[in-house]
């Protein structure tokens, strides 16, 4: 093989093996939500909304199961529906709250069937949500 077909077949391995390789949900986090959320998804007061501690209260209930596929940094992410459904689950187990029962995890048809629905208006839609979840148990905060 001449030393430009190898150095093409090397190149088109290469390509091959990066399309196949996957990152765990933790590196996903780290590589597409941590920038906005923290590296101990905290958020930042009064602009990024924490998932710790919240995202599993919102799994508790289908309007905020959708809520949370629906808001803009989920629905326009570059993750697959599979991914996004697996950094969610990581989070809600990862940084669940203290002493609350797990929430079913999300699968990706449930981001398929949600996540390209836009919200009209986030924050109304939140406020809305986070009553419903206080008239059930523990909720997130209002604010953020």
């Amino acid at each position: 093989m001449s030393p430009v077909r190898a150095l093409v077949a090397a190149a088109l391995a290469t390509l091959g093996f990066a399309r196949t390789a996957t990152a765990s949900p933790a590196q996903d986090y780290m590589l597409y939500c941590m920038g906005c959320h923290g590296a101990q998804a905290q958020g930042v007061p009064g602009k990024i909304p924490p998932l710790a501690g919240a995202l599993a209260r919102y799994m508790r209930l289908p309007a905020g199961r959708a809520y949370v596929l629906r808001v803009p940094g989920a629905a326009n992410s570059v993750l697959s529906d599979a991914q996004l459904a697996a950094v969610l689950n990581w989070l809600a187990t990862t940084y669940a709250p203290a002493d609350e029962t797990p929430p079913a995890a999300f699968s990706p048809e449930e981001v398929t069937r949600s996540r390209h629905t836009p919200l009209a208006d986030v924050q109304a839609t939140r406020r809305e949500v986070v009553r419903e979840l206080s008239a059930s148990g523990p909720a997130p905060s209002l604010d953020y």
